[in-house]
């Protein structure tokens, strides 16, 4: 009898989830795309399944303001970057000048929009661009030319900073312009974004500087080593008008590159989120939210789930992500008996911010017809969201009716 209602319960399920799925996800603009129409797998073959998360290598950042591929600027260093450690005027910027033995000359001022300063006697002096040092030759020139017989020493100093206007783009959870005080560290910068993407390297994270006569510096930064030896990071110093981009990992380079303790660091994203289909007792389905600190696995969030929501140790969990650099949906076969008996290292990969964890077999068996019938490509983690929405919906209305 028992096995009579099962099966009524599944042939009852799959004809709503269906029908469902054909009303609300027949708009949807992205599919897996493959030519037998199934969820596309990893091409190498695993112990234990064939559907396996690959190790992805993305491409090079974002547009015309990222690096091409291939390309690696100079690696900064505070000993050595002489330019990079220069702190250029400009407007916003005040500066205090004193003039010895002449300090009627002395002045304090403001530099305007358009990078002039008024000075006495000599009038206003573009002053943008320079350094303190180059400012003290500049009016110690101008003042033995027209006023003196000799040119003076002049002591400048500054007496106000402007804000450091910044872009941030790349791999950061929030890239955009942003504005910060002169100084702030570059890790803080990144925290303040909400921290680095799973695919950032922060081994080359690549700062512009555009100066004012047009010439652009560029070098490239490593918080990475160390922060993994231990020792003292790049002392980097933000200016206004400053790009910050954090690279992707690039083809061939991600070998040594430890993501699981970057991802237990402050420099990534603090938290991500999980999702979870499962079976509910005594028959039913039901969809979780489960918000997990960033380096999770996904034996954390089976450990998150609420006590109603059976753990089915006989079965394997299948993890279902979209992967935007393959552009389509990969899934990898997990075992929480592996993982707790064996200490199965390929069991504690860990998990990525709307990572879809499916406690069953048969509910994936019906999500892989749910794909079956879409008639678009699944192109991006939008598309990959709305299905699995629509999934929740399908799950809603037939909780509903059996109720």
């Amino acid at each position: 009898m028992a096995k009579i209602q099962s099966n009524h319960f599944y042939l009852k399920f799959t004809k709503l989830f269906l029908s469902s799925l054909t009303g609300c996800l027949i708009t949807l603009t992205m599919v897996v795309e493959n030519a037998d129409g199934q969820i596309p797998n990893d091409s190498g073959p695993s112990p234990d399944t064939e559907d396996t998360i690959p190790e992805t290598t993305p491409p090079p950042t974002l547009g015309p303001l990222d690096a091409p591929q291939g390309y690696s600027p100079p690696q900064y260093d505070s000993d050595n970057s002489r330019q990079f450690n220069l702190y250029r005027l400009d407007t916003g910027d005040s500066v205090s000048v004193n003039v010895r033995q002449f300090p009627e000359f002395s002045f304090s001022g403001l530099i305007d929009p358009e990078g002039f300063i008024r000075v006495p006697f000599l009038g206003k002096l573009p002053l943008a661009g320079l350094t303190l040092e180059e400012v003290e030759s500049k009016i110690s020139y101008e003042l033995g030319q027209q006023f003196l017989r000799e040119e003076p020493e002049v002591i400048a100093s500054f007496s106000g900073f402007r804000a450091a206007d910044v872009t941030v783009l790349g791999e950061v959870v929030r890239p955009g312009y942003y504005q910060f005080t002169p100084g702030t560290p570059l890790t803080a910068i990144i925290q303040q974004v909400g921290g680095s993407t799973p695919r950032a390297d922060l081994r080359s994270i690549i700062i512009r500087r555009k100066l004012v006569d047009g010439t652009v510096l560029e070098e490239s930064v490593d918080i990475y080593s160390p922060l993994v030896a231990g020792g003292k990071l790049p002392d980097f110093r933000l200016q206004g008008g400053d790009a910050i981009i954090v690279s992707k990992l690039q083809a061939g380079q991600d070998r040594g590159y430890d993501r699981v303790f970057i991802s237990r660091t402050s420099l990534t994203q603090p938290t991500i989120v999980v999702r979870v289909i499962a079976p509910t007792n005594p028959i039913g389905i039901s969809l979780r939210n489960l918000t997990l600190n960033n380096g999770s696995t996904y034996l954390d969030a089976l450990s998150a789930l609420p006590a109603e929501i059976p753990l089915i140790t006989k079965e394997e969990v299948t993890l279902m992500r979209f992967d935007p650099e393959q552009g389509k949906i990969i899934t990898q076969t997990l075992n929480r008996i592996k993982a707790v008996e064996n200490q199965d290292i390929a069991q504690f990969m860990p998990l990525q911010d709307n990572d879809v964890i499916i406690i069953s077999r048969t509910i994936y068996g019906k999500i892989l017809q749910g794909f079956r019938i879409i008639t678009q490509p699944i192109r991006d983690i939008f598309g990959f969201n709305s299905f699995i929405f629509g999934i929740a919906n399908s799950i809603d209305r037939f909780n509903r009716n059996n109720n």
